[in-house]
């Protein structure tokens, strides 16, 4: 029986470092968008010479549609993404401009297969805000996320750390 105890208390504790947390400095709030339908957040993603030359740029943005749109419908928003330069759309909404300065992606299979040899995952970004509808900035926010390789394979990993973010983006324009 202790054994047993001994076990689930470690798998609590090693299970409890398996959340990824957002730090955000705030230049200047976004205007809220209303969580109301009929209003859309557009998300167009670019980085740094840096950050789009790595290796696993692709993989890296690839994550961002899938966990802005289920955070914009929890709000009640609609989600789309727009490639090229960003530029409004006439609609109602916000167009949000993430700007990744760096990251370091690593993946949930390579963090599970090497553990801390992985390295730590991290994303470094410039967030702006515009008006969907005109163009017009409404805030930026500088978000940031890392991981620690010693919390093994339930560290956070670079898909959780873009959902976290997407997590903070989204609740930041609907509030």
């Amino acid at each position: 029986m202790p054994k047993t105890t001994l076990l689930l208390i470690s798998l609590v504790v090693m299970a409890s470092g398996c959340a990824s947390t957002v730090q955000k400095a705030d230049q200047s709030a976004p205007t809220p968008v209303a969580a109301t339908s009929g209003k859309s957040i557009v998300l167009n993603m670019t980085g740094s010479t840096l950050a789009t030359t790595a290796k696993d740029w692709n993989d890296f943005k690839s994550l961002w549609p899938d966990a802005c749109k289920q955070e914009s419908a929890a709000v009640g928003a609609g989600f789309s993404m727009q490639d090229g330069e960003a530029k409004p759309t006439g609609d109602a909404g916000t167009l949000v401009v993430v700007d990744i300065a760096d990251f370091r992606y690593v993946s949930t299979g390579a963090r599970i297969m090497f553990g801390i040899m992985t390295g730590n995952a991290f994303i470094d970004a410039q967030v702006t805000f515009r008006d969907l509808k005109s163009g017009d900035v409404r805030g930026k926010k500088t978000y940031d996320t890392t991981s620690t390789a010693w919390q093994g394979i339930f560290s956070g990993m670079t898909t959780k750390q873009v959902r976290a973010m997407c997590h903070e983006i989204v609740a930041d324009t609907a509030r």
